[in-house]
């Protein structure tokens, strides 16, 4: 026993040396496994004196360990004697020791523990084994073993000083162990032993339970004066086991006279109250629970329950929620419930309602929300009702009417709630989100139950949701308007609804605005229009419900009034994001209020937007003023923009502060949006050229002259080695691309094949933001080794192709080099996605650009992805990333060729390159087969190229529409001399934009290399791809790849037919209308190379017979897209 003592020690003891732990944690698990080792550790457990609590709790584990081995190897003959003996020798333990004072001594780990290992032997051997397991524990603990119905005179028998009051701790430790391994719906079980554990509960109901009833009620009885604890811990008992013992031992006359008596007992009538709604909440038929709530008279116990005491009152709302939910369910049960039960059953709702309302009315928000779940029933009932046109009574007329005006007080913030002070909040975490507090959210979470029930009342109620909201919110700003509001002061200041207002109810007729209109978003019936001698119309098109328009009015007279109501100037940090928001999220309020727009922005420039005193609210509002003049920008705000730059300049100051939570750089985050809505008023056609370009030159001036200073004080080393020097940077770049971010994107007519694009912007505003483009670039060339300053400038260059169209391309290759050199798997994700974005925008423009960029780029992608193939993946992080590399380089390649921009392959500095780009594509990304999507995507990038260079290599097609049908068509048109000469494609633009010509002889040598390449390596991946074994073809993402594969082998089929001469010279590979089925596609098969080299040399190489090649080669001639990829998908299957 010293060995094993001494082991736990050194095991559990942090100090241990590494090898002394080891080597004891292997000891204890050879005793724990040893035949034997369950004797010693029941010996060390039962020793007198007691060994160390360490040591003791693990000779329990064993012993459980032995039970549990016993029981689950059905080692019966073996594992009986050991329990036996385990049993008898704790029974004696218990009986010994626990009923002196050691029990009280005893650690209740150890007291838990031990109660669970008897739970474990009564498993094992209850009931043919044990058959008194619950009488022996009931008579340990001094109680009377009775079984029977119980009577008024059931507890008369029982003495005080026969029971022991810490074995009765102990039965009730053991009951409620049992109750966890036996019904415990939370535990995991087996089949098995959920059989096992059904055997059981039968046995204890015909010879056990009701022994364990007699000894709640004598518990209760006898001791809830003297030791309410223990009497709490079997009321908790009675609640867990009523789910699953027969009900009439629990509500009887004695049992529920002493129940009923606890919940006038201050210490247990908490407990009491629970007990009685698991009791009402047990799973019963519809007709036996309306007779159990009936004697129990239920509703009329909880109207004598007084609810003052909030842990109390909180029960009670329990009780009352189960209570209603069962009366609503007789109610609805038409089945099994007779008429005239669902009528008492109803009768006993609506006299349970006074209640519901009386708890919901409750100041804590915890009692509040417990008969939430009733509400919401009742609220359904009430809507099922409607719907079959039933006639509500006047009790469920009245609990509507006053439950709304309830529903609607719970909405305000508590008089105590506790905001931040304005000194509270940092500057530097002042964009921490209020939602983050726990106090904020649980409170948004309860605003948010009670919406859903107002909700429901403005479905059921129309009529009294309109009154009751109208009024409230119409009562609330006409007092703002005439009192004012005060933000020191919670409450009104000649109480509720006088006097000047407090913020709490100023912020509830904010926040029931949003309520109102959110209703009518959500229903389809907000239609703002314009005015008519002074009334707001509804939208041109009618309303399919009633009440449409005139909701709308009531609402832009709600939002009127807010305004007027200068409900704004309240500096509670808890008014003003509210109230923008509103402005913000209703804007369509403007088109018909023009008028309003000035003295709203006036506000949002006040002291209480934008200059809030309360740093935590800045941020937001700061968005909203960004939202609010982008949605408004066309009524005539460009007149304003001077007084809006000079009533921001001062917060557009930049003071970098590293922030410790990653990705995020404190106020700058939010400063942002000034500097965007800066932009978005400097953006109007109708503002003045030069009031915009010494506007703009105002906002930009210190953001030059600061990067350049900051450049020019400390070299590049310092500043990569200083963080706020190398933040302060970043900052400096971001508000450059925020300012621009604020104009709008330039219109670029990607189908013309012009030379540029009609310019948006003047000359004075392009000179200024090119400036800012070369001083971010500059500032990349010196310090692109800063991940910091590589996505600034990504993201400011970004917003510059946007805004600035191909004035801005000059920049791409520089941005992209310097990105390249150093970037991570991460950014370069990020920068395929932009270049992808260039290509497809500034088609046909941006090709020689995009041929300058083809090669370090793609160097970039092929050198991780190669680093990956010989050295692996760092980490299952790293490893999703380079999946994701690989879907963001083939959708690149795949977008080049959707852009029309194929030619930059054909570059000469491209050209050498060609088979060297597309051999990875072929032999690596279109056979991985760990991503079906990669695959996918590789074949399509061979699709287009195929397209491109061997069946329109000239460019007569767009590439995204090319598709064989197109073909065949455009070949018929070809053949019967209709074809009409096309202007100049998008293809040969860019061909010629880079100084290409496509039909000469080195373009045909680069496509000639492409067609061998395609015919040595592509062709036999379309075949060997599908068929290796961890190819799915059941597999959806397969199913798309096996797509792809047909489109490229129908394809290669049509490059394969003789040229059809065009009368202008043109030249594209032959192939019939496809719905010619009955003639093979591309006339005849013998002409055709492709279709020679399956049948006659590939198949047949990979074991393929001839007539099934033939087979294939007609299959794939004849049939359409659809047809064939069944075939080939059976051909696979056949012939893998």
């Amino acid at each position: 026993m010293e060995q094993i003592e001494e082991a736990v020690r050194c095991a559990l003891d942090p100090s241990s040396v590494q090898n002394v732990k080891i080597q004891a944690t292997q000891y204890c698990e050879h005793v724990k496994a040893s035949p034997e080792g369950w004797q010693v550790c029941l010996e060390l457990f039962t020793k007198v004196p007691q060994r160390a609590p360490e040591a003791r709790l693990f000779a329990l584990q064993v012993i459980e360990a032995m039970i549990g081995s016993a029981s689950a190897r059905g080692d019966v003959n073996d594992a009986v004697p050991k329990i036996n003996m385990a049993r008898k020798a704790l029974l004696e333990f218990v009986s010994r020791q626990y009923s002196a004072t050691t029990y009280h001594n005893e650690l209740p780990f150890i007291k838990n523990t031990l109660a669970h290992t008897f739970s474990l032997m009564a498993l094992a051997t209850y009931p043919s084994q044990w058959p008194t397991f619950i009488k022996d524990m009931v008579l340990l603990a001094g109680l009377p073993a009775k079984s029977g119905p119980l009577t008024e005179d059931s507890t008369k028998a029982v003495s005080n000083t026969e029971i022991n009051p810490s074995l009765v701790d102990f039965l009730l430790r053991v009951l409620s162990s049992l109750d966890e391994v036996l019904v415990n719906p939370t535990v995991p079980r087996s089949t098995d032993e959920i059989a096992r554990n059904t055997q059981i509960k039968d046995a204890m109901r015909i010879q056990d339970v009701s022994m364990m009833a007699h000894a709640w009620l004598d518990v209760l009885v006898h001791m809830s004066a003297t030791q309410p604890d223990l009497a709490g811990a079997a009321l908790r008992l009675v609640g867990t086991y009523v789910s699953w013992i027969d009900i009439g031992l629990i509500v009887n006359q004695p049992f529920i006279n002493v129940l009923f008596g606890l919940l006038k007992t201050p210490a247990l009538r908490c407990q009491a109250c629970h007990c009685l709604a698991e009791i009402v909440g047990k799973g019963m038929r519809a007709m036996d629970k309306l007779y159990m709530l009936q004697f129990l008279d239920i509703v009329g116990v909880m109207k004598q329950l007084d609810i003052d005491e909030v842990e109390f009152a909180e029960e009670a709302g329990k009780l009352a929620n189960v209570t209603g939910i069962e009366l609503l369910g007789i109610r609805s049960d038409k089945e099994t419930a007779t008429p005239d039960a669902r009528v008492a059953a109803d009768g006993m709702l609506e006299e349970l309602m006074p209640l519901i309302l009386r708890l919901l009315m409750h100041e804590y928000d915890e009692v509040s929300s417990s008969v939430f779940a009733v509400i919401t029933e009742i609220l359904g009932m009430l809507k099922r009702l409607q719907r079959e046109d039933v006639t509500l009574s006047s009790a469920q007329q009245e609990f509507l009417s006053r439950l709304l005006p309830i529903l609607v007080e719970k909405l305000k913030y508590g008089e105590d709630y506790s905001w931040p002070s304005p000194s509270d909040a940092s500057t530097a975490d002042a964009d921490a989100s209020l939602d983050d507090d726990d106090e904020e959210a649980i409170f948004s979470e309860l605003r948010r139950s009670l919406r859903t029930l107002i909700d429901a009342i403005a479905v059921i109620a129309p009529g009294l949701y309109d009154n009751v909201m109208l009024t409230t919110v119409q009562n609330i700003f006409s007092q703002c308007n005439q009192y004012g509001v005060s933000a020191d002061n919670a409450a009104d200041e000649g109480g509720n609804g006088s006097g000047k207002l407090g913020w709490v109810r100023a912020e509830l007729g904010i926040y029931l605005t949003q309520a109102y209109g959110d209703r009518l978003v959500s229903t389809k019936n907000l239609r703002f229009g314009s005015t008519k001698n002074g009334q707001v119309n509804g939208s041109s098109h009618s309303s399919t419900k009633a009440g449409g328009n005139s909701s709308t009015e009531s609402f832009a007279e709600l939002l009127t009034m807010m305004i007027q109501s200068g409900i704004v100037e309240c500096a509670h940090p808890s008014i003003s994001p509210l109230y923008f928001e509103n402005l913000v999220r209703f804007s369509g309020y403007f088109d018909a209020h023009r008028e309003a727009v000035t003295q709203v922005l006036k506000s949002l420039l006040g002291g209480t937007g934008v200059r809030h005193l309360h740093m935590s609210v800045r941020p937001r509002i700061w968005y909203l003023l960004r939202r609010f003049i982008e949605q408004h920008l066309s009524m005539g705000l460009a007149i304003y923009s001077s007084d809006f730059i000079s009533a921001v300049s001062d917060m557009l100051e930049i003071n970098a502060n590293p922030s410790s939570t990653p990705g995020s750089h404190g106020i700058f985050d939010s400063q942002l949006y000034l500097f965007e809505a800066c932009g978005i008023m400097l953006a109007p056609s109708d503002l003045d050229d030069g009031t915009r370009t010494t506007l703009l030159q105002h906002l930009f001036s210190p953001l030059f002259s600061g990067a350049q200073a900051l450049m020019n004080a400390k070299s590049a080393e310092q500043i990569l080695q200083e963080p706020r020097s190398l933040l302060q940077i970043h900052h400096y770049i971001l508000a450059i691309g925020a300012i621009i971010g604020g104009f709008p994107n330039i219109r670029v007519d990607s189908k013309t094949t012009s030379a540029g694009a009609p310019n948006q912007l003047s000359t004075n505003t392009v000179q200024v933001f090119l400036k800012g483009a070369e001083m971010c670039i500059a500032i990349l060339e010196v310090l692109r080794t800063s991940q910091l300053v590589r996505e600034a400038s990504r993201a400011t260059l970004s917003r510059m192709l946007s805004v600035l169209g191909t004035e801005a391309l000059p920049y791409l290759p520089r941005l992209i080099d310097n990105l390249v050199r150093n970037c991570a798997v991460e950014e370069l994700l990020d920068l395929l996605g932009l270049i992808g974005l260039v290509v497809f925008k500034f088609k046909p423009y941006v090709a020689p650009t995009a041929s300058k960029l083809l090669l370090p780029v793609i160097s970039k992608v092929y050198g991780f992805l190669d680093k990956v193939a010989h050295e692996g993946a760092a980490g299952t992080d790293e490893a999703v990333l380079l999946q994701d590399l690989r879907k963001a380089y083939l959708s690149l390649i795949g977008a080049i060729f959707n852009a029309d921009l194929d030619s930059i392959f054909l570059d000469p500095q491209n050209s050498q390159h060609l088979v060297l780009i597309f051999q990875p594509i072929a032999t690596q990304l279109a056979v991985d087969h760990n991503n079906a999507q990669c695959q996918r995507l590789a074949f399509n990038v061979i699709f287009k190229a195929i397209q491109a260079w061997v069946v329109d290599p000239l460019g007569y097609h767009t590439l995204a529409t090319l598709t064989p049908a197109a073909v065949a068509a455009l070949n018929n048109s070809a053949r019967t001399g209709t074809r009409s000469a096309d202007r100049q494609m998008l293809r040969q633009a860019a061909a010629q934009a880079l100084g290409l010509d496509l039909a000469s002889s080195n373009a045909k040598d680069v496509r000639d290399q492409f067609k061998q390449f395609v015919m040595s390596t592509v062709v036999r991946s379309c075949f060997e791809t599908p068929t290796q074994p961890q190819f799915q073809m059941s597999d959806a993402q397969s199913s798309l790849v096996v797509s792809e594969i047909s489109g490229v082998l129908q394809l290669l089929l049509v490059a394969g037919m003789p040229a059809v001469a065009h009368g202008d010279g043109r030249a594209m590979a032959a192939m019939e209308a496809p719905q010619l089925l009955s003639v093979p596609i591309g006339g005849e098969l013998g002409q055709n190379q492709f279709a020679s080299y399956l049948s006659t040399v590939l198949l047949p190489s990979m074991g393929c017979p001839e007539n099934m090649a033939a087979e294939f080669v007609q299959a794939l001639s004849t049939l359409g897209q659809r047809q064939f990829k069944k075939y080939f998908v059976a051909f696979l299957t056949n012939n893998s």
